[in-house]
């Protein structure tokens, strides 16, 4: 098997640091929000910089993604930052977990073991949403893991959106237990109770990287993180 690359093990490791100090660091006033806006920018730009993910990806992700905290957040109010409307760390921070994401399904050594991953990634989301349920009454965090579910089996690059779903839940686990944001119990509108975070929190991120490679592709025709080469093999 091939090892992984070195990029991508600074990428993760050096994303493992950032982001824990990022939300410990997060209060509120608006010089300290932009200088957390600024770190993560900048700390997104070093990352980029050695990326094998096309730039206009990352741009077009950020966007996506704060329209859609816009919607979910300002309009449907189903989560709540604590220190501000939209931190403004969180934009570029959408744009290193699409990165982080992208350059997880570009991994050699990864997809070579991609069906294992996604397997074991749909029976622990089993699990977690399952519990959810019965200790949490978690009935909105199901359906959205029902759905993620789906997503993720019927894609033809499983292992993006699989990667891209362990990384939110981990991402969710620590805002929340942290404070940096909450989500609402009882989903507006809807009227289903729900976890904090929703145990199938993970379609979000999954949605944000469908959307993107397809937009990206529409508008540049440029690779995309669901390009499989065929020199690697797959597992199974």
């Amino acid at each position: 098997m091939p090892p992984v690359q070195r990029h991508f093990l600074l990428f993760v490791g050096s994303a493992a640091l950032f982001i824990p100090l990022l939300l410990l660091a997060d209060t509120r006033g608006a010089i300290p929000q932009a200088a957390l806006g600024a770190a993560t920018a900048a700390f997104l730009w070093l990352l980029a910089r050695r990326s094998t993910t096309e730039p206009r990806q990352i741009v077009a992700a950020i966007l996506i993604a704060t329209t859609g905290e816009i919607i979910l957040s300002l309009g449907w109010g189903l989560y709540t930052y604590r220190n501000a409307l939209i931190p403004l760390y969180v934009p570029f921070g959408h744009g290193v977990f699409y990165a982080l994401a992208a350059e997880s399904a570009q991994q050699p050594a990864l997809r070579r073991i991609s069906r294992g991953i996604t397997r074991s990634v749909l029976l622990a989301g089993s699990a977690i949403a399952a519990a959810g349920l019965v200790f949490f009454h978690d009935e909105w965090g199901l359906l959205w893991w029902i759905a993620a579910a789906v997503l993720v089996m019927r894609s033809r690059n499983q292992l993006l959106l699989a990667t891209c779903f362990v990384y939110t839940m981990l991402l969710e686990w620590l805002g929340t237990a942290i404070g940096n944001w909450h989500w609402a119990a009882v989903v507006p509108f809807v009227g289903l109770r729900s976890a904090n975070p929703p145990s199938g929190v993970g379609i979000l991120y999954i949605l944000l990287d469908l959307t993107t490679v397809a937009v990206c592709s529409a508008l540049f025709g440029t690779f995309t993180a669901s390009a499989v080469p065929a020199a690697v093999p797959v597992d199974g």
